[in-house]
């Protein structure tokens, strides 16, 4: 059999009803690593739940290798796909900030969409993109504002660099930022996050 059909064969058996099949398909394909990579990329769109999360368990494992191509197809595919994409980079953590912070700095507004996606997913790991997501709080679209301060409130207390930001925005025109600016600013909650949602109420 060549390599690629063995590597769809173990992808295929991250679906199996046996936990050992699955565990041991999974430590085969990090171990296999990047030339794994374009075909566990695809199974991220595999309808079947298992497969997809799966293999976005492997590839985050596999790591910063795996980045640039992922980076790649999420300029290319399509919502769906991109968005598991995105999760993946999130999974994979501090190694794809980087190239998610050059995507933030895309004109494609959907990929800047995205890579603010990942940040959202990487909860505390996302700490060094700290000033990335302040500036992403300015972007012009809502849903990269949005998920900015979602993020951002993620970080909690080691994001309070962005309260000053945090609260500009929440003269935002959208209400869906402003919202979840607020919960960014009570998640954070310096003096001067409480001053200023406290100010809301008055």
């Amino acid at each position: 059999m060549d390599s690629e059909g063995a590597v769809a064969d173990l992808i295929e058996d991250l679906s199996d009803v046996d936990d050992d099949v699955r565990e041991a398909a999974r430590k085969e394909l990090v171990n296999i690593g990047e030339p794994a990579i374009p075909q566990l990329i695809e199974a991220l769109a595999e309808n079947l739940w298992d497969i997809s999360d799966q293999a976005a368990d492997v590839l985050a494992e596999i790591g910063e290798i795996a980045v640039p191509v992922l980076m790649e197809e999420l300029a290319v595919v399509g919502r769906y796909h991109a968005l598991c994409i995105s999760d993946t980079l999130g999974r994979i953590g501090a190694p794809a900030i980087p190239a998610l912070s050059e995507a933030l700095q895309d004109l494609d507004e959907q990929l800047r969409e995205y890579a603010i996606r990942a940040f959202s997913n990487m909860g505390c790991a996302a700490v060094d993109a700290v000033p990335v997501l302040i500036q992403a709080l300015s972007d012009p679209e809502e849903e990269v504002k949005t998920y900015s301060a979602y993020a951002l409130a993620n970080l909690e207390g080691a994001a309070k660099a962005a309260v000053p930001a945090l609260i500009a925005a929440l003269a935002d025109d959208s209400e869906r930022v402003q919202y979840h600016v607020a919960y960014a600013l009570e998640k954070i909650g310096t003096p001067a996050a409480k001053q200023a949602l406290a100010a809301l109420t008055t």
